[in-house]
């Protein structure tokens, strides 16, 4: 019986030294990576904002309004090519109650391990109207990262696309933070004031003008992002925005303007999709290793032990003869 358990603690230690061997170079690269087929819904919503309201009947300033902001994103594994995923990334932006003010789409090809953009498979970026929305731009190019940060996200200065400029701008490490129980990473990228577009021939009655008037769209944003460092996701996103039209020696009209974050729902459902992948991704890249092997090397040394050493049973006691004396002589 001594030697069945020694055997069966040479197996497992064998097996968990090789787990403990494989666990970053095999299964941690095997799971770091991101889906071809990602599906997500992140809603937004900002109380007391301004917006500008474009339609057929005109142009309006909301305020004190309540927005909402929708970003679908699907991924498109047809598209998808070697270690690259497509996804799309569609945004709508609406007064709750209202219209839609404004919406976006683009199409990006990201590397699935480190999220930078890759330009690949056929980038593109949606150049339509909200009346007519099916116009793109083909090829668009992309830079740094777009929908996470990296897996093994570091206390370091990323690069972040923004989608407003057409280009990446750092997105800073400031803290770490605790989300509903899970231990974030907290990021932030502040942009502007820059002038990003030149408009011409506005309605004067924005800017209280009675002839029209020409003003450059100015762009001002701090995003911070709350990032499980683990798998890079996303939990939490608040934008303060200050997108706004300005005129020489008039007052400023806003385009977008307000705080705006991701629901209470939305949070929770990242944290449902997140389950334990950050734990099984932090394990496999950390301890993971170190625990297999000195847990395997104990399991096959006490193995040999029992296996190899000695015998199963006690030696037997040495027999000893009794020689029988001669009565004494009375």
């Amino acid at each position: 019986m001594r030697r069945v358990a020694g055997y069966v603690c040479l197996f497992l230690g064998a097996l968990v030294l090789t787990m403990g061997l494989i666990a970053k170079p095999v299964l941690y690269d095997n799971l770091a990576k991101v889906p071809l087929d990602q599906k997500t819904t992140l809603v937004s919503i900002g109380k007391h904002m301004s917006a500008l309201e474009v339609s057929s009947a005109g142009v309006k300033v909301l305020k004190d309004a309540t927005l909402q902001n929708t970003k679908i994103v699907v991924g498109i594994p047809g598209k998808a090519k070697g270690n690259n995923a497509f996804w799309q990334f569609l945004t709508v932006s609406k007064e709750v109650g209202g219209k839609n003010l404004d919406f976006s789409q683009q199409g990006v090809s990201i590397d699935r391990f480190t999220g930078e953009a890759t330009n690949c498979c056929g980038d593109y970026k949606s150049i339509g109207t909200l009346d007519d929305p099916s116009a793109l731009q083909s090829p668009y190019p992309h830079q740094g990262l777009f929908f996470k940060l990296p897996f093994d996200t570091q206390k370091v200065t990323y690069q972040w696309w923004d989608p407003d400029l057409g280009r990446t701008e750092p997105m800073r490490f400031l803290r770490t933070q605790q989300v509903q129980g899970v231990q974030t990473y907290v990021f932030q990228q502040k942009t502007g004031p820059v002038v990003y577009d030149h408009q011409k021939g506005l309605p004067g009655e924005l800017f209280n003008s009675k002839k029209p008037v020409d003003a450059d769209a100015v762009y001002e944003n701090t995003r911070t992002l709350y990032v499980e460092p683990n798998t890079g996701l996303i939990i939490n996103g608040v934008e303060q925005q200050n997108k706004r039209l300005e005129a020489a020696g008039l007052a400023p009209v806003p385009i977008t303007e307000g705080t705006i974050g991701y629901t209470p729902a939305t949070i929770k459902q990242n944290i449902e999709d997140l389950g334990n992948n950050g734990t099984i991704l932090g394990f496999l890249n950390g301890p993971a290793k170190l625990a297999g092997i000195v847990l395997g090397l104990l399991l096959i040394v006490g193995g040999g032990f029992l296996a190899f050493a000695g015998s199963e049973t006690a030696p037997s006691e040495p027999s000893v003869s009794r020689t029988r004396r001669s009565p004494s002589p009375v």
